[in-house]
């Protein structure tokens, strides 16, 4: 399947999933995209303190694909640092 007829799947529907169904939904019906892990890190936040979240979107070794951007960012604590 191609990317654009992935996507036009994905919009005929409401869904919601989490970022980890659904870049896995879009790998399944888009030969060589595959999930991988993403780290976003909130203001003055590193690996020492933690202060950081992740987030799964497709690959292809070229192109990044975000079908759940309405979960990258972890609500309940976004507002604290940025």
């Amino acid at each position: 399947m191609r990317i654009e007829d992935a996507l036009k799947e994905w919009q005929s529907k409401k869904r919601r999933m989490g970022c980890v169904s659904a870049a896995r939904w879009f790998c399944k019906r888009v030969k060589g995209f595959v999930p991988i892990r993403k780290r976003f890190y909130y203001q003055n936040g590193n690996d020492k303190n933690g202060l950081f979240w992740e987030h799964i979107i497709a690959y292809n070794g070229l192109i990044e694909i975000d079908i759940s951007p309405y979960a990258r960012v972890v609500k309940e604590y976004a507002r604290q640092y940025i």
